[in-house]
């Protein structure tokens, strides 16, 4: 499977990682093709959680970037 984020999705992404983030309204243009390619899951309903794919995403990135 490929797909590529936007810059904005790669922040998200990041900033997920580094911590928690809440799950609202305003994100969700952002966080829907997270969660639908399987980088990001919902805990609890009310906070971002990366996934394993989702770190994977970003260790190739910065491997990319180096």
């Amino acid at each position: 499977m490929y797909f590529s984020l936007t810059e904005e999705q790669h922040l998200v992404l990041e900033l997920i990682a580094d911590g928690s983030v809440p799950a609202i309204p305003e994100l969700e243009r952002y966080t829907a093709p997270l969660r639908k390619n399987r980088l990001i899951v919902l805990t609890d309903e009310i906070k971002w959680q990366i996934t394993q794919v989702g770190e994977a995403m970003l260790e190739q990135r910065h491997h990319r970037l180096h």
